[in-house]
């Protein structure tokens, strides 16, 4: 399979729910923004940012806020949601529409950017966030603790994405220059 690399610039988002999507009270609870924007060939910068919702904040105000700091032009990296056979049986013979999931909502709000769904399970994402040095928490964690964990998550997408779709000559630069980058970002001190 031929490698098409890395996009110039890579925005990997993840969106925790305070529950499963299509249940009853289901709110976004916390987002994460991780992006990496090519320098040259063999290098990058990052950036992270988060968010934690109070469960009435309207979704709508917490997709366009996240939609207003992805770069323009930026490539969008996303976690495919997994809908439950339950829930899937519930709609089918409810006769219900299934709502819009996040994701459509951001690629609505972004008509002209490019989304990249990858389909990953919670342990995958924790198995790739140790393979470059990132404490993610497992399923049988505290869903505070897996929220607060966000920025990580999108971190360990996209090391997903880069293992998956770079060449291994590339991967192995950005990996190096994000190992960089996490040294720098956590000798720094912890505003109070």
């Amino acid at each position: 399979m031929p490698h098409p690399g890395h996009p110039p610039v890579l925005a990997s988002v993840i969106i925790v729910r305070n529950r499963p999507f299509l249940q009853r009270g289901s709110a976004i609870s916390h987002i994460a923004l991780f992006t990496v924007t090519r320098c040259g060939r063999r290098a990058a910068r990052f950036s992270v940012s988060k968010a934690a919702f109070d469960p009435t904040t309207p979704r709508a105000a917490i997709i366009d806020g996240l939609c207003a700091r992805i770069p323009p032009g930026a490539e969008v990296l996303v976690r495919e949601p997994r809908l439950s056979d339950h829930a899937f049986h519930f709609i089918v013979t409810a006769g219900d529409v299934m709502p819009p999931c996040d994701n459509t909502l951001i690629a609505r709000r972004l008509p002209g950017s490019t989304m990249l769904p990858l389909a990953v399970r919670d342990r995958q994402l924790a198995e790739l966030g140790r393979s470059i040095g990132l404490d993610l928490p497992g399923p049988q964690s505290t869903p505070l603790r897996r929220s607060r964990s966000a920025p990580e998550q999108a971190m360990a997408l996209w090391a997903a994405y880069t293992a998956g779709f770079c060449s291994r000559r590339e991967a192995e630069c950005l990996f190096a220059a994000f190992h960089a980058w996490r040294a720098i970002e956590q000798a720094r001190p912890v505003p109070f």
